[in-house]
């Protein structure tokens, strides 16, 4: 139930946003803009968004290959896909880790050991995003802080936001005993909302997963060649997300733009937007692009370039995700669960 009104919401929000372009624009002149763009280019962007989903699963293969023997580069696909599809349909992208979860089990994998590949997956992937977007943030500071100087520093609150998950996150990875405390008084608290009844039988669980997932992170750790290989990867799979952009301004005109700005200014667009609590970050992802990104596109083409980055980067996602999920044998008892 939960899913359908997320997907409601993010196909209303859509909706919205063509609507209201076409009352700015009208129907004829947003109909014409759309047919006489350079198709080589959009062609780019998605290309750009499908290596986005191959490098994830790159990533999630080579992590899984250490631990694991299943690690082929379809199944590891698959699991992404799934993640992308409930990344796109929960707010704050909350139920793609479980999900992936529930679909790593499915595969033969073990809650604590999937567990800890996702959380190293995690990890660094957000331990990327932080020290990349620090690059950008010194490298480029000076032309958005002149130009958007509200806008900048708030983008600056979500990146501490994430760096503080991150610190949070290593805190686990690396010391038990503050990981088991956590989930102890978790565990109390649950208890007293009457949410988990038997406390001994769930302290128990938690035990064992705790003792998987920290046993695991040790191999992972040990494995000095998977981790800068990860580190790779995603550095890869940013970049080409965060080109994005780039695609679809040149699909509309010509110009003298640099990448490396239209990089910057999506990577502070994601710290800008990645707390906001609808699914998709519907709303602010429109309005944080459109805040950055009016300093490269002509005024006509701004709302018009909106829409296609979100068809690029958020629909094809939920579309494609969701046929990724509806040919697994387990879509149903996923559905079910979330």
């Amino acid at each position: 139930m939960k899913n359908k009104i997320n997907l409601i919401i993010g196909g209303a929000s859509g909706l919205v946003l063509v609507v209201f372009i076409s009352l700015t624009k009208g129907w004829e002149s947003l109909f014409e803009q759309l047919t006489s763009l350079n198709l080589w280019w959009i062609i780019g962007a998605f290309l750009c968004m499908f290596l986005y989903w191959i490098l994830e699963s790159k990533t999630l293969q080579i992590i899984m290959n250490s631990l694991t023997e299943i690690s082929s580069l379809k199944k590891s696909f698959k699991v992404t896909m799934i993640g992308q599809f409930f990344n796109s349909v929960t707010p704050f992208a909350s139920g793609g880790q479980p999900a992936q979860l529930f679909a790593l089990s499915k595969e033969g994998i073990g809650a604590g050991r999937a567990g800890s590949i996702l959380m190293m997956k995690y990890i660094i992937y957000q331990s990327v995003l932080t020290v990349y977007s620090i690059v950008l943030i010194v490298w480029k500071a000076p032309f958005f802080q002149g130009k958007l100087q509200n806008i900048f520093y708030l983008s600056m609150i979500g990146f501490l936001i994430n760096t503080g998950v991150i610190i949070a996150l290593l805190v686990f990875a690396k010391y038990k005993k503050v990981t088991h405390s956590f989930f102890n008084f978790l565990n109390k608290l649950l208890n007293k909302l009457k949410i988990v009844k038997d406390i001994e039988s769930m302290e128990k669980k938690v035990e064992e997963q705790i003792e998987k997932f920290h046993h695991n992170i040790v191999i992972l750790k040990r494995n000095k060649k998977v981790i800068a290989q990860a580190i790779l990867y995603t550095t890869l799979q940013l970049t080409v997300f965060f080109a994005i952009p780039y695609f679809v301004y040149y699909s509309f005109e010509g110009g003298n733009v640099q990448l490396i700005n239209m990089i910057a200014a999506n990577s502070f667009v994601m710290m800008l937007t990645a707390f906001i609590p609808l699914p998709g970050a519907s709303g602010g992802a429109e309005g944080g692009f459109y805040m950055f990104f009016k300093l490269f596109f002509q005024e006509q083409n701004i709302l018009t370039g909106i829409l296609i980055w979100r068809i690029v980067t958020f629909y094809s996602c939920l579309i494609f995700g969701a046929v990724v999920l509806m040919r697994t044998s387990y879509a149903k008892g996923l559905l079910e669960a979330k």
